[in-house]
């Protein structure tokens, strides 16, 4: 279920993300990156994260930030799925915090970490709320009153992932900033500051999340034509991109039947659970 943020965190939220479900037994999800950064508390039982290169699985705080990623991983639930997500826009995560959002990129840092002051009582405050929109006022207010305090000059990068939202196909490094007249060292830093990740990666994420939006729009359309309209070369270039950032094929992508959200779907891997 997707919530909308009141109109003075438009420019900063695309959405809240309440993620509610019951297994019989703990289910592994495959999560990829969607060019969002996010804050989430749980509210069921804490999901378990386990990276590429990791062997022991991690268990997520009760609430919790992430930064930009730039590569996919896998989250293991317990049997009572209870999640409340702020899905900030690329830069929005910025806009909350004194550090540049690079330093964010591939972290997940429990609230405590960042805001040792207010972290605890906002987390007691949602989690004791006793439903979804009441939990999303208490963290409006948090998220207005950090607002107050750390107002940053978006205006290069937000039009930079405009122009690159509203491409037909991907537009390259050089001619982003030639279009913007600043310098691509300049709209590196920028990225480096606000979103965390390059602009040539932020691209190719956009590009995938295209796809998978004409995907869900259009699902009679042929592979090779939401190819094309997404911005892809070929199929070829499709594929090898799809599976270099989501770890699985199209073929599994749709074949997934439980997602709980675009870029978080349950998957099999035997022996895994």
């Amino acid at each position: 279920m997707q919530l909308y943020p009141s109109p003075a965190l438009v420019p900063y939220i695309l959405h809240y993300l309440i993620l509610e479900d019951h297994a019989a037994q703990p289910s592994r999800h495959r999560f990829f990156p969607d060019g969002h950064p996010g804050m989430a508390f749980h509210f069921g039982d804490a999901f378990l994260q386990q990276d590429l290169h990791c062997k022991t699985p991690i268990r997520h705080p009760e609430s919790f930030i992430y930064g930009q990623v730039n590569h996919h991983f896998d989250l293991i639930s317990g049997a009572r799925i209870g999640m409340l997500i702020v899905v900030f826009k690329s830069f929005g995560l910025s806009a909350l915090m004194n550090m540049p959002a690079k330093l964010l990129a591939n972290q997940t840092l429990a609230l405590s970490e960042v805001f040792p002051r207010s972290a605890d009582q906002l987390t007691d405050q949602v989690l004791a709320a006793p439903t979804h929109q009441a939990r999303i006022h208490c963290i409006e207010a948090f998220l207005l009153n950090q607002l107050a305090n750390h107002r940053q000059d978006n205006k290069l990068i937000t039009a930079c992932t405009q122009m690159i939202h509203n491409a037909v196909s991907p537009i390259p490094v050089r001619l982003l900033a030639e279009n913007l007249a600043v310098t691509e060292r300049s709209l590196e830093r920028a990225f480096d500051l606000h979103i965390g990740i390059s602009p040539k990666l932020y691209s190719r994420i956009a590009r995938l999340q295209r796809y998978l939006k004409l995907r869900k729009a259009s699902p009679d359309m042929t592979l090779t034509a939401l190819c094309y309209e997404a911005g892809y070369y070929d199929q070829a270039h499709f594929i090898k991109d799809f599976s270099d950032l989501t770890g699985i094929t199209p073929t599994q992508y749709d074949q997934g039947t439980n997602r709980l959200a675009i870029n978080l779907m349950q998957i099999n891997v035997p022996g895994s659970i």
